[in-house]
């Protein structure tokens, strides 16, 4: 004898096993969705990210060029990514040269927005989820650095330092801004000290084919990027620190961008000195970049 308790039970199950091929369903739609992105982008991620480190790290040669200056009494150079652009504007043929820049930037962004979109190799997770958001952060950044190439080529460029300093003031005006910029500069300092910890572990080598490479070229890496990455380090952990002492003072003259934080450095005691250190640093981080664009595995150019 069937009972009204069987029946409906029954009747539960059955709602529960034709509920699965939905969802069997979008998962294979999910699945074939980010198979078809890799299966587009696969061909030129490659080469498109190849081109877009190397623009970075032109960047970081300028910046470094740009710091040394500073530190020799030319506070009026900005040593930061929109410097160096600035910079670059201002070289004979400087027209075409930022016409070139721009194009790399703008290379770098969709590099970074391809990251994002493709993920990681394997089944996705936690990890996999902050990868694409970072390679996300990243391609708005280099976005900025586009506009402002693209502006110049306009003849309508700005300030970056002045701009930074008013988002801080925006954001010290919102309800417990204070406690979202301590936040977000306590994230940069943690991100500094990333880069920091990839020199004694020398992980960066990790991400590098360097089988034909020569041994001169081999040490220029391991001696660019140990350094590169500690400079780099620092300076990201020293824009952390101003962003932090700017909300506790609930002053936003304390923030800033790169080379806010380099002027700052300049002005201490024994700063010049300490600024020529990180300079080089700085310069040496744009030679590696230079040698990760050409050495770099396919397979870490292609996941986030």
């Amino acid at each position: 004898m069937w009972t009204s308790h069987t029946v409906g039970k029954l009747s539960f199950m059955h709602a529960r096993v034709a509920d699965r091929p939905a969802a069997v369903s979008d998962g294979s739609k999910k699945e074939r969705a980010e198979a078809e992105v890799r299966d587009k982008t696969g061909p030129w991620v490659a080469p498109v990210g190849r081109i877009g480190l190397a623009t970075q790290g032109v960047l970081y040669l300028v910046v470094g060029v740009l710091a040394l200056q500073v530190a020799s009494g030319h506070g009026e150079d900005q040593p930061s990514q929109t410097g160096a652009i600035e910079k670059v504007a201002d070289q004979p043929f400087g027209r075409f040269l930022l016409l070139v820049l721009a194009i790399g930037l703008a290379l770098h962004c969709v590099w970074r927005l391809m990251l994002a979109a493709r993920g990681d190799v394997g089944p996705e997770g936690p990890a996999d989820i902050a990868k694409r958001l970072g390679q996300l952060g990243r391609a708005i950044i280099y976005g900025g650095f586009t506009v402002v190439a693209v502006k110049l080529l306009l003849d309508a460029g700005g300030q970056s330092g002045s701009t930074q300093q008013k988002a801080t003031a925006a954001a010290l005006d919102w309800p417990g801004g204070n406690v979202i910029l301590v936040i977000i500069g306590l994230a940069i300092i943690a991100a500094g000290l990333w880069n920091i910890s990839k020199a004694p572990r020398r992980s960066f080598e990790d991400d590098l084919d360097l089988t034909e490479a020569s041994k001169p070229t081999r040490t220029a890496v391991l001696v660019a990027g140990c350094i590169g990455y500690v400079a780099r380090g620092i300076v990201f952990a020293l824009v952390g620190w101003f962003l932090i002492d700017a909300a506790i003072d609930h002053d936003p003259n304390d923030s800033g961008g790169l080379d806010v934080a380099l002027k700052k450095v300049a002005d201490a005691d024994y700063g010049p000195m300490t600024l020529r250190v990180i300079a080089i640093g700085l310069f040496l981080f744009g030679i590696f970049r230079l040698l990760d664009a050409r050495y770099r595995k396919r397979e870490e150019l292609a996941n986030a």
